[in-house]
């Protein structure tokens, strides 16, 4: 019964920071411009091409094709040298 009472307060929390983080970005999206441009907090998003955007005062966090084709292939360099580590390890 304990583990039931837990799982039905973790659900809770994470239904309520959801709206939260759901409505504090769709506020942030559907700010005037103007109001962006002195704000020290912006998020923006646009869709074709994909980029988004999450501004401070001194820092930027993207995500966008760019670094959805980097990471991809950093994971294929990293595959190749996994098997050339094993076929040096292990020879035919």
């Amino acid at each position: 019964m304990r583990k039931r009472g837990r799982i039905k307060y973790f659900l809770i929390i994470s239904i309520c920071l959801s709206i939260f983080i759901y409505g504090f970005t769709i506020i942030n999206i559907n700010k005037p411009e103007l109001v962006k441009e002195k704000s020290k907090f912006t998020i923006n998003i646009k869709l074709k091409p994909f980029d988004f955007r999450v501004e401070t005062k001194n820092y930027v966090f993207y995500v966008n094709d760019k670094i959805i084709y980097n990471i991809n292939k950093i994971i294929y360099n990293m595959k190749e040298k996994c098997i050339d580590t094993y076929n040096e390890i292990i020879p035919k």
